[in-house]
């Protein structure tokens, strides 16, 4: 169980039971797993949120990133397989984990003796729709400022702190790097899908959600929450408190 450890880096206090829940958690492009730190403060035995650490990230800033969707969820796949040593698993992606998520459920259904009861994506249009981006990793640098200005989440002071900028920037162009790099094949999963929007999330609105419906051969449910790109980590306590309880119901029941 502990081989894969690195991935996930605040599981040390893990006591979740052999039949229970564990919900790895892929974050957002610029993010890490300290995202969804907050969230592991209602962990209980019955079910916990494990947020997934990636390459070149947080405890991990030291290691090379990387920037290739396929080799990424290929090593997520081997992790999550042991580390959940046989419990039911759930994955919840925002963003550019949304699809990190979707990948590795696909790799996981077709290569590992255990895969995913339930995806649950938020702020993300589904892997079969084509959109153009405002922001890629040939543009300026000036042009990934403007970016993360308008996807929020970023702090102005940081946003405008010169010094910290030129350490954040090769580091938040690599995740772009790997989100670019993701290529839908015409995958599909066989698994049920939940996809999440934000009321003023245009980039992701619930009506692009509808799509997901379209690479899963169990069903899709849509749900509109209130707020912005960030809603998850912007609506706090409720939010999480509300995840969890619907989460155990729906693998339990």
């Amino acid at each position: 169980m502990y081989k894969h450890k690195v991935w996930f880096p605040f599981s040390e206090k893990l006591e979740t039971k052999q039949d229970g829940v564990m919900v790895f958690c892929f974050h957002h492009a610029g993010g890490s797993a300290a995202v969804y730190k907050k969230w592991t403060d209602i962990n209980d035995r019955n079910i916990a949120f494990i947020p997934i650490e990636l390459p070149g990230k947080g405890c991990r800033i030291d290691e090379e990133p990387i920037c290739d969707m396929k080799k990424l969820t290929d090593q997520l796949a081997e992790a999550i397989d042991e580390f959940s040593d046989g419990r039911k698993i759930v994955f919840y992606g925002h963003s550019m984990g949304a699809a990190i998520a979707f990948k590795t459920a696909h790799t996981m259904q077709t290569h590992c003796d255990t895969k995913p009861e339930l995806l649950i994506v938020s702020g993300r249009h589904s892997p079969c729709i084509s959109i153009v981006d405002r922001y890629t990793t040939d543009m300026d640098d000036s042009m990934l400022v403007k970016e993360l200005e308008v996807m929020g989440g970023t702090p102005k002071e940081i946003l405008e702190n010169e010094e910290l900028m030129q350490f954040l920037i090769p580091r938040v162009k690599n995740d772009y790097k790997l989100n670019e790099s993701f290529v839908y094949n015409g995958e599909i999963v066989g698994i049920p899908i939940e996809a999440y929007a934000g009321s003023k999330d245009y980039d992701a609105t619930i009506e692009m959600m509808d799509e997901w419906e379209n690479v899963t051969t169990i069903g899709m449910k849509k749900k509109e929450f209130e707020g912005e790109h960030f809603f998850p980590f912007d609506l706090g306590k409720e939010y999480e408190l509300e995840l969890k309880a619907h989460i155990y119901h729906q693998i339990q029941d």
